[in-house]
């Protein structure tokens, strides 16, 4: 499958902004490629997560299973897919739910079967009520088709299942990611619990990992949609940037994205905004957005738009009144220089763990000439630099990926370095104690110089045969670039 992707990249540059989400046929071929890898006598079971009550009686809105939603393109409640490999007559099914006036009357219209299936690309549409009666007539021999054929002499629907079941060579694979003891079982859980109690001499199996292999690498129309999501957060940031001058408090801010996101199409937040000014932008996953903005301060956004299923996740940081302060400018320079250094080595073959330690290294050295620092060693450095520097992107902000893999054409990580001067946790820090008086004594000084000050660039980066290309590009991301669109000098 990786093999036919390189070809396609030609093909990604000329699709547009607003190209069409991902069709049937790709969705074909990717639970193809499912039943393929899990073989002739597995059966695929994937559901939809229930809907979860906010308080009283209004739910939060929708969300599929990420896995469900990459293999149908189904994005409504109530809905399981089955692959059964080793059974022509029953391949692939989609459990749905019914159409019901009286439910459409509250919440809306239900999808059709017909729509179901053409969305998808499953022929074999049934009514979730009759999920239950699958399972019973796979396991057992009974029969599984039209109602008018359940008799007792029946043939059996899925009679090459059964017998493997018998002689113990059936597998039965599910989402197996989210794992807890006791009261906390998920949904998945059970329902196995509920199956090897029943039928003991069946296999289970993770799908989660094989599910993970095959999305870290994304199809063109992936990207494309990947791409919609990141145009509506560069617009959402650009927007910022330009509100932030006269805004008073972070929700203000706040508003605007979210605002912008919807205007360009997305549907919503791909994670919870981040719109941290002044020293709230020392706090990595800052959420509260409800603070005042100091006059001249820093603000870091750190925001992403959904589309499809698919978001985006893209930081700036930038000054509230459109000129960067001496200080603010260094530590800038220091993030962007190491973001620079990174992203550029983001090719085929490197690993993840490489590039972060590129990042620690480049920016020691800068923190090293500010004073920051007395020596550029990781534990001296990893004071201002906590985090991670960057994760692949996909149908989760954290998307599925396998660490132990080398980057590979398709791949779209961020790369997010970090500074972030909490005086009093570094002069807290064991690392800082254990320093020479001197040393501490310089660090000391710097750490009053740039108190407060928290910088995070992040950009979407797509991995291609050649050079990497930065996806999210179009939100000021210089110093110059950042000054000059903030005084209107740009369109």
């Amino acid at each position: 499958m990786r093999a036919m992707l390189s070809p396609l990249f030609a093909l990604l540059l000329t699709l547009p902004a607003l190209a069409a989400a991902t069709d049937a046929d790709e969705y074909a071929a990717r639970r193809a490629e499912v039943m393929r890898r899990i073989g002739p006598d597995a059966m695929l079971i994937l559901r939809s997560p229930p809907l979860q009550t906010r308080n009283g009686d209004v739910d939060w809105p929708f969300r599929q299973e990420d896995s469900l939603l990459y293999l149908t393109g189904l994005d409504n409640p109530d809905t399981t897919l089955v692959l059964v490999p080793g059974d022509e007559a029953h391949r692939e099914i989609v459990f749905t739910l019914d159409s019901d006036p009286a439910a459409e009357l509250w919440t809306g219209r239900i999808p059709s079967f017909d729509e179901v299936s053409k969305r998808s690309g499953v022929t074999e549409v049934v009514s979730e009520t009759r999920f239950e009666d699958f399972v019973r007539a796979a396991m057992e021999g009974r029969a599984w088709g039209d109602s008018a054929s359940y008799r007792s002499f029946a043939t059996a629907g899925l009679p090459n299942w059964v017998q493997k079941r018998r002689d113990g060579r059936a597998v039965v694979w599910m989402i197996q990611e989210n794992r807890h003891f006791g009261d906390d079982a998920s949904a998945e859980q059970h329902l196995v619990e509920r199956l090897r109690r029943s039928y003991p001499e069946l296999q289970f199996r993770d799908a989660f990992p094989l599910l993970t292999d095959m999305r870290m690498v994304k199809s063109p129309s992936e990207i494309a949609t990947v791409q919609r999501a990141i145009d509506a957060t560069v617009a959402a940031q650009k927007a910022a940037m330009r509100r932030v001058k006269t805004a008073t408090h972070e929700y203000q801010v706040q508003a605007t994205i979210e605002y912008t996101f919807r205007d360009q199409g997305a549907c919503c937040w791909g994670f919870p905004s981040i719109v941290a000014a002044g020293r709230n932008a020392t706090t990595l996953h800052y959420v509260t957005n409800n603070d005042p903005i100091p006059a001249g301060a820093l603000m870091l956004t750190d925001i992403g738009a959904e589309v499809a299923g698919y978001t985006a996740d893209v930081t700036r940081t930038y000054p509230q009144n459109g000129r960067f302060n001496p200080e603010q400018r260094a530590i800038y320079a220091a993030v962007l220089r190491a973001q620079d250094a990174t992203i550029a080595m983001m090719k085929p073959g490197a690993h993840m763990r490489d590039l972060h330690e590129l990042a620690i290294k480049t920016l020691g050295e800068d923190l090293l000439q500010i004073g920051l620092i007395s020596r550029n060693e990781r534990d001296q450095v990893r004071m201002y630099f906590p985090h991670g520097l960057g994760h692949d992107l996909g149908l989760r902000v954290h998307d599925v990926n396998d660490r132990t893999q080398p980057l590979a054409p398709g791949r779209i990580v961020t790369s997010e370095p970090g500074i972030y001067v909490r005086a009093a946790d570094v002069r807290a820090n064991p690392v800082f104690l254990a320093l020479p008086d001197a040393e501490r004594a310089g660090i000391d000084a710097a750490l009053t110089k740039y108190a407060d000050i928290g910088v995070r660039i992040e950009d979407d980066i797509l991995v291609t045969t050649d050079t990497p290309t930065n996806l999210s590009a179009g939100a000021p991301r210089t110093v110059a670039d950042i000054e000059a669109w903030m005084a209107g000098e740009t369109p």
